[in-house]
């Protein structure tokens, strides 16, 4: 639970710190909107280069790949149904054209140097952190002077109902995934109950369970914001909720730049 509290709290404050200023000169806009952009490759490039800076990486992969890839795609295939229809059923406006995003491949190449060069540069675990709460409050600089209240911001009403179906078909695509791999349902919920934050997962599962099952878990929410590098783009324009929800605990955190770029600064509250 206080895990929980610090992450939220990780992205409130920033936010609300960099929303309290009010930008007079217009001419600063487009260069916080560089700023963001630029941090927002930095911390796609630490993410991929943790991931490929960790002990075994090629070892760990095969033996724990077999079940993370059937959770992760029953969970996301069941997500991707529930998340389609709500938009289809409850369409949201169309977005303003937004340029092209090719951040994502940064994350590939931070994997690729990581794997390669970790005897030579061992970055600590949270050093992308710093990097994102400096992001965020660059972003609620540009919230308040694109005219979004922080109560829109905080009290999304399609945000809410994302997430509503989000949880829900998480849980049950975990019940369909415990089935399949013959797991008892209880580990099939406690997998897909991570959704997405694999720090906290991993831990968690690793004190109940032991560290193979807590290697699933953290494989298996790492896949979410993977896929979720591809999925936001292709999907923003025409299945909004869909391209956010999809995200799950990463919205608020590592993926709401690249929300933000697909969609515009509108769109950051339902992520929120």
């Amino acid at each position: 639970m206080q895990d929980m509290i610090n992450g939220l709290l990780i992205v409130l404050i920033p936010m609300v710190l960099g929303y309290l200023l009010k930008v007079n000169n217009k001419s600063y806009i487009p260069k916080i909107n560089h700023i963001v952009m630029f941090l927002l490759y930095i911390i796609l490039f630490l993410m991929g280069y943790l991931l490929g800076q960790l002990d075994d990486l090629e070892h760990k992969l095969p033996i724990i790949g077999t079940t993370a890839l059937t959770l992760s795609t029953i969970i996301l295939g069941s997500n991707m149904i529930g998340l389609m229809l709500y938009d289809r059923f409850n369409p949201a406006e169309p977005l303003k054209s937004q340029g092209k995003i090719d951040s994502r491949w940064y994350s590939l190449i931070g994997t690729i140097c990581g794997f390669f060069f970790k005897s030579y540069l061992m970055l600590p675990t949270g050093i992308n952190l710093y990097v994102l709460i400096v992001l965020i409050f660059f972003v609620g600089i540009q919230l308040r002077n694109n005219g979004i209240s922080l109560k829109e911001a905080i009290f999304n009403k399609r945000g809410f109902q994302t997430g509503m179906v989000f949880t829900f078909t998480s849980l049950l695509g975990g019940v369909v995934a415990a089935f399949v791999l013959a797991m008892p349902i209880t580990q099939g919920l406690a997998f897909a109950s991570g959704m997405g934050w694999y720090s906290l997962s991993s831990v968690v599962l690793t004190n109940a369970w032991g560290p193979v099952q807590g290697s699933i878990a953290f494989f298996n929410d790492l896949s979410r914001e993977i896929v979720s590098l591809f999925v936001i783009p292709l999907f923003m324009r025409h299945f909004r909720s869909t391209a956010i929800g999809i995200t799950g605990a990463t919205a608020i955190d590592c993926t709401l730049p690249i929300i933000q770029k697909a969609g515009g600064i509108e769109v950051t509250p339902i992520a929120i």
